[in-house]
């Protein structure tokens, strides 16, 4: 499992720099490939409420990552995101 700011990134408050999570990273990395293959992003594990929240803009008609730092990172019409979880207890 990984934090919210593992996940989406976090901005350093000593430094006030912004540092890529995991799914910020792998998104703005598909986002800005030149092909137009299909792309699947596989997130694995129990959903949280806290992340799945930030997830609402990506999942809805905006299919736009939103993060912290005000960055918006699209989910072109070629990227798809699947959710495998073990049960609905939390969503």
């Amino acid at each position: 499992a990984v934090t919210t700011e593992e996940l989406y990134g976090y901005i350093n408050l000593a430094t006030r720099e912004w540092r890529d999570g995991l799914l910020s990273n792998i998104m703005r990395n598909l986002s800005s490939t030149p092909d137009e293959k299909p792309k699947w992003i596989l997130l694995d594990g129990d959903l949280d409420a806290n992340w799945i929240e930030s997830m609402n803009s990506v999942m809805d008609d905006n299919r736009m990552l939103t993060l912290a730092s005000n960055e918006r990172i699209p989910l072109l019409p070629h990227m798809r995101m699947i959710f495998e979880i073990r049960d609905l207890k939390h969503a």
